[in-house]
């Protein structure tokens, strides 16, 4: 998989906080991000009928260092 720059931002964002991950609330973005957790990038654990948690796998963070 490809990982666009917008790909890139988000594991970023996501990496920030650290094991804990971040709530997505925003339809578009959860679009990206359930692309990338397809690809084993993220993990998504839905929290509520418009909240989905992410966190960042392993994968996620070999992609991330490689685009750095």
């Amino acid at each position: 998989m490809n990982l666009t720059l917008e790909d890139v931002a988000l594991l970023k964002q996501l990496k920030a906080p650290g094991n804990n991950g971040r709530t997505i609330r925003a339809y578009n973005t959860r679009l990206a991000l359930d692309r990338l957790a397809k690809g084993g990038y993220v993990v998504a654990r839905p929290t509520g009928l418009d909240l989905v948690h992410y966190r960042i796998t392993g994968v996620g963070q070999e992609a991330l260092a490689e685009h750095e």
